[in-house]
């Protein structure tokens, strides 16, 4: 493990694969998180979600859930830098 990362309970991650963020680009985050380390992929809890249902006026997709807190417009590197960010802070989850 690297240093600076932290001990921590898993990382919770939901990501929307409703119809418009499955378009703009869902299943790429999906498939940032499987190609991520082993040792940080065994820290991270994801799912997938049917649908939010926050993007209908005020967020873009495609959106994720990170511990509680949505993202919207989010990219692969985005949420690997959420993800570390967490992790380096060593948060009680």
């Amino acid at each position: 493990m690297p240093k600076g990362v932290n001990c921590v309970s898993k990382v919770k991650v939901e990501i929307c694969v409703g119809t418009t963020c499955h378009i703009m680009g869902s299943y790429a985050l999906v498939d940032t998180l499987e190609s991520l380390p082993s040792w940080i992929k065994e820290k991270i809890d994801y799912k997938l979600s049917p649908c939010f249902d926050v993007c209908h006026g005020h967020m873009k997709p495609p959106i994720v859930k990170v511990e509680g807190q949505y993202y919207e417009n989010m990219t692969p590197d985005d949420l690997k830098r959420v993800i570390m960010e967490i992790l380096e802070r060593g948060d009680k989850i």
